[in-house]
C-alpha cells in the first residue's frame, strides 16, 4: 500500500491518503480492543499489539472474548468498501502467557513487553493468512474448545479458528460483562463509555506529567504550546536510520533488559549530538528494533545525512560489542515521508510513514551484520543509491 501511494499520480499528498486510510482502519480495531476489555501497547507500522491483562483463572474466558473481538474486526473490513482502488485486510494471532515489561532509557523512557507469550503472537500472526485467526499452541490448549471451531494446520500445534459455535441458549452480553466485572477499569452499565474512558487522560494532570517522559522532547514542545494534532503533521524530508539487535538465543529477560538499556542509553547519546531521535522501540518478527530520526520539526541541521551515516557506524561499532547481542544490522535512508499521528483518537503517537521507511526496514532486515545505506553522498551531489558501510577500523 505504501508503495502505491508513493507513485507519481500520487505524490501531491499520497502519504496523507495513505495516512487518512491506515488511521481509519487501525481507528476500527482500536475500538473493537477498547470496547473489549483490552488496550494497545504497540504500533508498529501497520500492525498494532493489543493486551488483556487478567488472572491466570481467567484465561479461559477471556480467550473466548479476544475470538469475538477478532471475528468482529473482521467482519468490519469484510463490510468496509475499498478506497482508491485498496482491497484491506487483516490478519491476526492470538497467544496466552506470562509476559514481562521492560523500562528502559535515561532522559526519555520507552518500554518493551518480553516473553514466550510475545514470541507466540508474532508466531501466529506470521502464520494466519488474510482474513484468518490464528492461535497459538498455548492459547489453544487454555481456551475453551466446546464454543471456538478451529481448523488444524498441517504438521502445526497452532490453530486457525473457523467461528464460535454457541449454544442458541447461550447469552453472549451476559457473559462478556462478567468477564469484565473482572477489570476494574471497565465500565459498568453501556459497555461503549470505555471510549470516553480512555480520553480522559488530560483530565489527570498528574497522570499526563508521569508520561510525559515516554513523548519525544521535540514533539512534547508542540503539545505543551497547544499546537492542533493536525498540525503536527506534514510531508517533510528525513534521515532513517533504522537499529535492530539480534540476540544470541539463551538469555533471561533480565540480560535481554540490560543489552537494550545499554543500547538505548548510548544510542540517545549519538543522536543527540546531531539532533537524532529515538521515535520508538518495538520487538517485532526478529530482535529490538530502534526507528531513529533525523530531522524531526525544530531538530533540522546541516549536513543531516552526513551525520546519520556517522551515527549509524558509531552505533554498530558499540552494539556489536555488547556481549550478549549476535548481529547488529542497520540501514539507513533519506528522503520525503509523512511525519504525524498515526492511530485513533484515543490510542496513538507520532512518528514517520513512508516508502524511505520500509527501505531502511527491510535493509536492516536482508543485510543482517552490516550497515546499509540508500543515501550516497558525493562530493556536493546525493545519489538516490544503496552502498554498504563497514565499521571504522
Amino acid at each position: 500500500m505504501t508503495e502505491k501511494f508513493s507513485t507519481a499520480m500520487y505524490m501531491d499528498r499520497g502519504a496523507e491518503q495513505l495516512v487518512e486510510i491506515l488511521n481509519n482502519h487501525i481507528s476500527a480495531i482500536v475500538e473493537k480492543v477498547l470496547i473489549y476489555g483490552g488496550d494497545i501497547l504497540k504500533f508498529a507500522g501497520d500492525a498494532l499489539l493489543a493486551l488483556w491483562k487478567v488472572e491466570r483463572n481467567q484465561l479461559k474466558n477471556f480467550i473466548t472474548v479476544v475470538v469475538k473481538c477478532s471475528l468482529e474486526i473482521h467482519g468490519v473490513f469484510e463490510n468496509q468498501e475499498s478506497e482508491e482502488g485498496l482491497d484491506i485486510r487483516v490478519k491476526i494471532g492470538l497467544s496466552a502467557g506470562h509476559i514481562k515489561k521492560l523500562v528502559f532509557g535515561d532522559e526519555k523512557s520507552y518500554f518493551l513487553v518480553v516473553g514466550q507469550a510475545v514470541e507466540d503472537v508474532r508466531f501466529a500472526q506470521n502464520m494466519a493468512q488474510m482474513n484468518e485467526i490464528i492461535l497459538s499452541p498455548n492459547c489453544w490448549q487454555l481456551c475453551d474448545r466446546n464454543v471456538i471451531e478451529i481448523e488444524r494446520i498441517p504438521d502445526q500445534r497452532a490453530v486457525k479458528v473457523n467461528f464460535l459455535k454457541l449454544p442458541s441458549t447461550y447469552n453472549f452480553d451476559e457473559f462478556f460483562m462478567k468477564c469484565m466485572s473482572n477489570l476494574s477499569y471497565y465500565p459498568s452499565g453501556d459497555h461503549k463509555n470505555i471510549l470516553r474512558l480512555a480520553s480522559t487522560l488530560e483530565c489527570d494532570p498528574e497522570l499526563e506529567m508521569c508520561l510525559q517522559k515516554y513523548i519525544m522532547g521535540s514533539i512534547l514542545k508542540q503539545i505543551d504550546d497547544k499546537q492542533l494534532r493536525g498540525y503536527l503533521s506534514e510531508l517533510r524530508p528525513v534521515t532513517i536510520v533504522f537499529v535492530n539487535l539480534q540476540f544470541k538465543g539463551q538469555e533471561t529477560a533480565d540480560d535481554i533488559a540490560q543489552a537494550i538499556q545499554d543500547a538505548s542509553v548510548y544510542i540517545n547519546s549519538v543522536l543527540k549530538t546531531f539532533k537524532g531521535q529515538i521515535n520508538k522501540v518495538f520487538m517485532f518478527d526478529k530482535g529490538c528494533s530502534f526507528l531513529c530520526v533525523f530531522g524531526f520539526p525544530g531538530e533540522k541541521a546541516p549536513d543531516e545525512i552526513t551525520h546519520a551515516l556517522e551515527s549509524a557506524i558509531v552505533i554498530f561499532d558499540y552494539c556489536s560489542q555488547i556481549f550478549k547481542i549476535r548481529v547488529v544490522s542497520i540501514g539507513v535512508a533519506s528522503g520525503i515521508v509523512f511525519c504525524g499521528i498515526v492511530g485513533h483518537a484515543v490510542r496513538h503517537e507520532y512518528t514517520v510513514i513512508g516508502q524511505k521507511v520500509n527501505i531502511a526496514a527491510r535493509m536492516m532486515m536482508y543485510y543482517p551484520g552490516i550497515v546499509t545505506s540508500h543515501c550516497f553522498l558525493f562530493g556536493s551531489w546525493l545519489y538516490d543509491s544503496m552502498c554498504l558501510l563497514s565499521p571504522l577500523v
